[in-house]
Formats: structure tokens, sequence, C-alpha cells
């Protein structure tokens, strides 16, 4: 399907997800992928100033001509390539993510610092991971991006009939708000520090020790005793350390000249 479209059709779903945007009357809110506008309508009823970001050019058309009188925006572009700057400074993102792109988007809404909150759909197995605590299923590198950038919390599960057409999978909704500054120690840049979880998530079924220093060119024993210095045993595996302890990691291995 173009653009991997799935338009939320259940009210009752839209419903939920504008409900936990919490919208005040005239706050800002840029919505990515309006589709139909089933959500879109709603957020306008809040009255809520809405700017929606829309790939399709013919979606796109038909909004500006059934919701522009009712005060929509609507900006033809792909989130992914848009000039954020264009965008102004929403408060609130909302949006039903497609599918195909709905990581490589939370990426790009962690690292542009104007939101306070976001209401996002995801493919349920997604929605899991971005949820994922240290210890937990799923958790990895993107659930290390969304606990250093945000707080998150599930908002409701969108089954597949909620859609039209339905989609091969189920779907779920989160709340995230976004932390003024990343989750990381003094001193520590999100490069480095990613540099250091790419290196212990890369080979995920060996000790997180074995596969840092492998990835890093660093002794065995140089890992070990970093990890221990930060109150990690030198048997965890990368699924089993917190963000501040790979923040910690990052500054011991790295130094400060190198994050």
């Amino acid at each position: 399907m173009k653009f991997d479209q799935h338009f939320l059709i259940h009210g009752e779903t839209a419903d939920r997800i504008v409900s936990a945007a919490a919208l005040r009357p005239g706050e800002s809110v840029l919505e990515i992928g309006p589709g139909k506008g089933v959500l879109t309508e709603r957020l306008l009823a809040s009255g809520a100033r809405v700017r929606a970001v829309e790939i399709d050019r013919s979606l796109a058309a038909a909004l500006r001509e059934r919701l522009g009188p009712a005060g929509l925006e609507v900006v033809e572009a792909d989130f992914l390539r848009a000039d954020l700057t264009t965008l102004g400074t929403p408060e609130t993102v909302v949006s039903n993510l497609p599918y195909s792109v709905g990581t490589h988007m939370l990426r790009r809404l962690f690292a542009w610092p104007v939101w306070k909150r976001a209401v996002l759909m995801f493919q349920k197995e997604v929605a899991r991971r971005v949820l994922a605590l240290p210890g937990g299923k799923g958790y990895g590198l993107l659930a290390l991006s969304t606990l250093i950038h945000a707080d998150a919390e599930p908002v409701c599960d969108a089954p597949r009939v909620c859609f039209q057409p339905p989609p091969r999978v189920d779907s779920a909704v989160v709340l995230l708000f976004r932390r003024e500054k990343p989750r990381l120690p003094e001193g520590v840049g999100e490069e480095g520090f990613f540099r250091v979880a790419r290196a212990a998530f890369s080979q995920k079924r060996k000790m997180a020790a074995k596969s840092i220093a492998s990835a890093l060119g660093l002794p065995k024993e140089e890992v070990c005793a970093a990890l221990e210095g930060c109150g990690v045993p030198r048997s965890a595996r990368a699924e089993e350390i917190g963000p501040e302890a790979f923040g910690a990691l990052a500054r011991s291995l790295l130094g400060f000249d190198k994050i």
C-alpha cells in the first residue's frame, strides 16, 4: 500500500489518544500523518491549534478542503525529510506512525527538543520495545533511547480491526513526556553513550564485557573492571544494564576527551 497507510477508523481509540494528549485550548499540536482526519477532527474539537504533516498529496488536499475552515494547517511533506524549523514549536505531537518508519520517526523526534509530550501509535511489538525496562523482554537500543530522552507509559492497545484496511499486526499507543535534558551523567554525550551501548548489544547472547571489548578493541579485563566499578556484575548481559550504568561505562571506558 502506498506510504504504508492503515487509516484509524475506531472512534473510541481516537478518543483515548486525544484524551492522553491532555490538550488545552490554544495549545500547539503537530499531527504526523493525519490520513483521513479521524484524529485531526478530535484534536481541533479540543480547541488546539493543529498543524498536520501529510506526505500524500491527495490526502493533504482533502484535509485542507474539509478541515481547513476549522483552523487546520496542512503541510505537505515527509516528516523524516522535512526542515523541522518550518514546523514551529509544538507542545504536543500526535501520530499514528507508519509501521515501516515508526522507529526512525521516534528517533527524529528525540533529536527535536521543542515538544513536551507525544502520543504515538506503533506496531504493538515496537511499542513493547519502546516501553521495555532493563532486564525485561524487548529491552535494547530503542528502549535505551527512550529512557534517556523521555518518561514513557502505555495508553491503550489498538487491534488490527481498528484500521482500514486492517494491517497484519496489532498496534499500541504510547505516551511520552520529553525530558528537558537527556538522562546522561555529567560530561557524557549521546555519541559516546550509544557507542558503548551498541557495542554491548552487538552480540546479545554473549556477556556484555566480551561484546564491548571486542567492538571497542579494549582488553576484556579493563571492561570487566569498568563494569564492576559501575555496580554491574562482570557476567552481565547487555539487556541487564540500565541507562545510568551505560553512561558511567562510557565515561570510564572512553574518557572525557573521547565522549
